[in-house]
């Protein structure tokens, strides 16, 4: 129907040009400096980047942790360990039962779909021969028992809502927290055999260095994001060198999969922390931005309470 109101044909007519152009107009275009300018910068990056290789260089040892393998760069050479334990991968994989399925349930409640049923179904296939397997193992009879215990309580769960074909949050949610204090001494066990196996290891690369070489001793950490605060590895190594935080001679390289790239992360803490010492007299100065303590002061003048 044809709009008779003059008015509301306009307001349409804006709205739709409004959108149009919302859609269609480029972003504009940052500042452009002079060329001599650019220059003169591209000229401190190339200085930067061979500064970052010299000193990397000349770092000393340097541990790359990624995993369970550890990788010791010395002197030219490179020298390999995995510091995995028999018990981690077990405990840990039980304890990703209940977690498997508060993530397959999650959100919501009530009825479940015919496509979370069938995964919840295969999930539940799996878990009597995973069981079985942990008799071959030589796990301590408590340590056996806590597994057998969070088996049984997940399957009567799974059981309990294929059978219903729905669950209440509530119910998930009790399931969870009963589970939890087993989770969490599964989480004791892992973490102290994985710090065990750790410290021989380092202990034993240690012994073989000279206290100078130790003292000069860099370690990079490769991760994802999450587990990044307060990782096991790295409560080991900033404790082991008695650095107070991650950035000076630990260095947590997030994501950084391959090497080169996780040791030109180090480079870049190397140089940085040369600049913050050479300039303001703290090395950890450019760990953080340099306009920070400048946008500190302002931020309460621009967004006033």
């Amino acid at each position: 129907m044809p709009l008779r109101n003059p008015i509301l044909t306009a307001l349409v007519f804006f709205t739709s040009a409004a959108g149009v152009l919302a859609q269609t107009m480029p972003v504009a275009a940052a500042p452009v400096q002079p060329l001599a300018l650019t220059a003169l910068n591209n000229a401190f990056r190339a200085a930067y980047a061979e500064a970052k290789s010299r000193v990397l260089a000349s770092a000393g040892p340097t541990l790359i942790v990624n995993g369970d393998t550890f990788a010791l760069l010395r002197d030219g050479r490179r020298v390999e360990a995995n510091t995995g334990t028999p018990i981690y991968d077990p405990v840990k994989t039980i304890a990703h039962l209940p977690l498997a399925i508060y993530v397959t349930l999650t959100p919501g409640d009530g009825v479940v779909g015919e496509d979370r049923l069938k995964t919840l179904a295969g999930l539940r296939a799996l878990v009597p021969p995973a069981e079985a397997s942990l008799d071959t193992l030589k796990l301590s009879a408590a340590t056996l028992a806590r597994q057998k215990r969070i088996v049984a309580d997940s399957l009567a769960f799974l059981d309990d809502v294929a059978g219903r074909g729905k669950f209440a949050r509530a119910s998930l949610l009790a399931f969870t927290r009963g589970m939890a204090p087993l989770v969490m001494e599964n989480v004791m066990e892992a973490a102290r055999a994985q710090l065990d196996a750790i410290h021989a290891q380092v202990s034993a690369w240690r012994r073989d260095l000279s206290p100078q070489e130790w003292d000069r001793l860099h370690v990079v950490i490769v991760g994802p994001h999450m587990p990044r605060e307060d990782l096991v590895v790295m409560q080991y190594f900033l404790r082991l060198l008695h650095e107070p935080r991650e950035g000076r001679r630990v260095v947590y390289a997030e994501a950084l999969w391959e090497e080169p790239q996780a040791l030109d992360l180090l480079g870049t803490h190397l140089l940085d922390g040369s600049v913050g010492e050479a300039f303001f007299g703290d090395y950890m100065r450019m760990h953080r931005d340099l306009l920070g303590d400048a946008a500190g002061a302002y931020l309460p003048r621009l967004l006033p309470k």
